[in-house]
């Protein structure tokens, strides 16, 4: 049960759910539940993430 959360969870990150959708949805009241996860995400290009960061 616990591989097939943390793929929802990974599933959501990648698509790009807003954070406060997620953890309302995973039920979770601070973000360290989420750092077990973190490896399994993928990285961005370092232009895409600065077209993010700047709201573009």
């Amino acid at each position: 049960m616990g591989r097939l959360r943390s793929t929802w969870l990974v599933d959501l990150f990648e698509s790009r759910v807003p954070i406060t959708v997620i953890v309302a949805a995973a039920g979770v009241d601070t973000l360290h539940g989420f750092s077990r996860i973190l490896p399994f995400l993928r990285g961005i290009p370092a232009d895409e993430a600065a077209a993010l960061l700047r709201g573009d």
